[in-house]
């Protein structure tokens, strides 16, 4: 009776444990569907400005030295459990970077994954949930003019996962100059050429870090939901076990009853029996 009890008390807490995890699992699907709506909207507008500003660059602007500076690596983790390796493969990434360089890590656990090898890096708490996106941003340009300051002009390239991809990516922040021109002609521009370059860097840093986040943090939510579906069915097929197990154990039970019964009619039907034997 106390072993099939104790299977009770395990079967249990693990529907408790499923329980909640298939709650975490639905909050990320939601989360997911949510920033999706975002990140498309993001994606058009950094489309956008980004061609606008490649031909400010290309007829005007020629080589605007954004690769001269001190190179200056930003990755974003994940800022919840849950993920599987998610923060071990951006961290392999930076490690296969060749320079040696400033490293600034967004989300709580990526910089407890990194602290003890890069010390020196800059650790900021990331966002869980969209909302939170703005305020993380505002102390990331915080951090990234601390070093301009320090350092001097900088060279940004970012480390982080898109959605639906299973490795991450180590990309420059400005758009690459396509290598075939569609439009020869110079745009017709009403600023000088170097202050409208400006603001449209600044116009497309905004966006683009926004797109930053929001692939990120789906891509999170991705990794939290596959691996919570996964870790599920485990759980699932260990609960099947000790239902198999308790039932095995509660028919042993319901025999050793069934036993005891007989015997215990047997010991009572015995002196009745020799009463009513004929003299």
């Amino acid at each position: 009776m106390s072993k099939r009890r104790d299977i009770e008390e395990r079967i249990a807490a693990l529907d408790d444990i499923h329980s909640i995890m298939q709650s975490m699992k639905n909050l990320a699907m939601i989360e997911t569907h949510k920033l999706a709506r975002y990140h498309e909207t993001q994606q058009r507008v950094v489309e956008s400005i980004g061609t606008a500003l490649n031909e400010v660059r290309r007829h005007y602007a020629g080589d605007t030295g954004e690769s001269k500076g001190i190179a200056v690596y930003l990755l974003f983790g994940s800022e919840r459990g849950f993920c599987g390796a998610y923060n071990k493969q951006l961290l392999e990434l930076l490690r296969q970077q060749t320079k040696q360089a400033p490293v600034i890590a967004v989300g709580a656990r990526l910089s407890d994954a990194m602290q003890q090898r890069y010390p020196d890096a800059v650790y900021i708490a990331g966002a869980a949930v969209a909302d939170e996106v703005d305020a993380v941003l505002v102390r990331i340009f915080d951090a990234l003019n601390q070093l301009r300051t320090t350092r001097g002009p900088l060279h940004l390239e970012v480390i982080h996962f898109q959605p639906d991809k299973h490795l991450p990516q180590c990309l420059p922040v400005l758009p690459p100059l396509p290598s075939v021109v569609n439009n020869k002609l110079a745009p017709v521009i009403n600023l000088p050429p170097q202050q409208l370059l400006a603001e449209l860097i600044e116009h497309y840093l905004f966006s683009v870090s926004h797109a930053w986040f929001f692939s990120s943090l789906i891509a999170e939510n991705q990794r939290r939901a596959q691996h919570l579906e996964q870790a599920g069915h485990h759980l699932k097929q260990q609960l099947d076990k000790l239902a198999k197990k308790r039932n095995v154990l509660r028919q042993e039970e319901i025999i050793e009853e069934i036993e005891v019964i007989l015997l215990s009619s047997e010991a009572l039907g015995q002196p009745i029996a020799q009463k009513m034997e004929p003299l």
